[in-house]
């Protein structure tokens, strides 16, 4: 049965959002390429991983697609090649293309070295929960293949969060659900709006230029369960209190005067509208903090950080934030071709930034849980997001937490001054410089466009 997303040829529709992705995160200069590191204790089965990869994307058809530009917008054409797994060997690699360096039309690629393995996503696919979900059904499907006793064993644990084991989640949502939610939530109104950007400090441009293909990853490790106990102390949650060491850090480097430090966190609307959709929903949440804040106890900034978060984190509000995204969209969609509109917001004269209320993105998807697939298979998880600007990306597993910053400079004024700040309150961070990592970009020009003879 046809859905209303389905074109002649083939085709389908891609999501209101992906104007945004595609229009403003594309190109050889902006990609936004999110990515999850995997340290396992043995060494890995290419083969065994290539079975359990190809099997995981008959639970996520949405992701078994490969991008077409048909009549100037992104749509979607599926793909049953195999998935792409190859050498992590620092070469670029083009989201949705073939060839060598290409992805087998895929919008993500796995990147295999001895132990390591790294999933690498365009944004544009999926959010942060969406990767992680699909990841998470890959190495299960391998831990039955090399550990003989998970035959047996029912995923029942990670089907409560969304995790896909077969078609069942897909196929029981409406087609505007399954492949455009902000369409599906969206209410009118205006969202919560914090942050004054008349005042926003922002941080100097970084010294390095801005169009490199690499990024530099650079960790702090601490103890997950002393930052956990430094929460119960605080009487505060993780965000928050991450949120305002991230301020602290930032005041260290200059002084803001009467300008506000906006602390962008990221905000998964699944929690407050419950669906199985794993199209992009993740919603930015500023917190602001001014100069007379930074003298408060640290309890005290994280309290109003924390009541900062709760008038943004409702169901309400993520309604009226995705009216106000796709507003944004109906303003590049009118801008026409997808490529020009790419070529305009991503060139000399585009845009500078990834948001303009934020002085800095936080982005915290929680913590890896103690499960099977985590105590058969894996060492440790580290994050790897690499955009077009400096960021800071959080994850803990088992007792480790790693507060990643990743910037296009060699500039580590920034991640000192998080590292002073975590100390102060009695952690001991590791820091671990992993070097420059080069991006996997998806460039416009290389994608196939359907004519529209192809298309009917």
């Amino acid at each position: 049965m046809q859905n209303q997303y389905d074109l002649p040829g083939g085709l389908r529709r891609g999501a209101r959002y992906d104007s945004i992705f595609y229009g403003a995160y594309a190109g050889e200069t902006a990609t936004f390429d999110i990515r999850v590191r995997f340290h396992f204790k043995r060494r890995l089965n290419p083969a065994l991983l290539q079975k359990a990869a190809d099997e995981a994307l008959l639970a996520y058809p949405e992701f078994a697609v490969r991008p077409v530009i048909y009549k100037g917008r992104i749509c979607y054409r599926q793909n049953d090649r195999h998935v792409r797994i190859c050498d992590d060997d620092g070469k670029k690699l083009y989201f949705g293309t073939d060839g060598p360096d290409g992805t087998n039309g895929y919008l993500f690629v796995f990147l295999l070295r001895d132990k390591t393995l790294t999933l690498s996503l365009f944004h544009g696919l999926t959010d942060a929960r969406g990767m992680i979900a699909y990841i998470v059904t890959v190495l299960w499907n391998y831990l039955r293949e090399v550990f003989l006793p998970a035959r047996w064993m029912k995923p029942l644990y990670f089907e409560k969060f969304g995790i896909r084991f077969d078609r069942h989640m897909f196929d029981e949502m409406q087609d505007t659900e399954r492949y455009d939610p902000l369409v599906h939530f969206a209410k009118p109104g205006d969202p919560v709006d914090l942050i004054d950007t008349a005042r926003l400090f922002r941080l100097p441009p970084e010294p390095d230029d801005a169009a490199a293909g690499t990024c530099r990853l650079l960790n702090l490790e601490i103890s997950n369960e002393q930052f956990l106990q430094k929460t119960k102390q605080l009487g505060t949650s993780f965000a928050p209190l991450l949120a305002a060491l991230t301020a602290r850090a930032v005041a260290g480097l200059a002084d803001v005067g009467d300008r506000i430090i906006s602390v962008v966190t990221t905000v998964d609307g699944r929690r407050l509208l419950p669906t199985n959709s794993l199209g992009n929903m993740a919603y930015n949440c500023p917190l602001p903090v001014e100069k007379q804040d930074l003298s408060l106890p640290l309890a005290e900034l994280c309290r109003k950080l924390r009541e900062d978060m709760r008038s943004q984190v409702t169901a309400e509000n993520a309604a009226k934030t995705y009216s106000f995204i796709l507003r944004q969209c109906d303003e590049i969609d009118a801008m026409g071709d997808i490529r020009d509109v790419n070529a305009a917001l991503t060139g000399p004269n585009g845009l500078k930034t990834l948001t303009t209320n934020g002085t800095l993105f936080l982005t915290y998807p929680g913590k890896v849980g103690n499960n099977a697939i985590s105590r058969v298979l894996l060492e440790s998880v580290t994050p790897g997001m690499l955009a077009m600007e400096r960021a800071i990306v959080v994850y803990s597993h088992r007792d480790s937490m790693i507060v990643q910053l990743t910037q296009k400079s060699d500039d580590m004024s920034l991640i000192l001054a998080l590292r002073r700040e975590l100390e102060k309150e009695g952690f001991k961070p590791r820091m671990h410089d992993l070097g420059r990592i080069t991006q996997n970009v998806l460039a416009l020009s290389k994608l196939p466009v359907a004519a529209e003879t192809e298309a009917g």
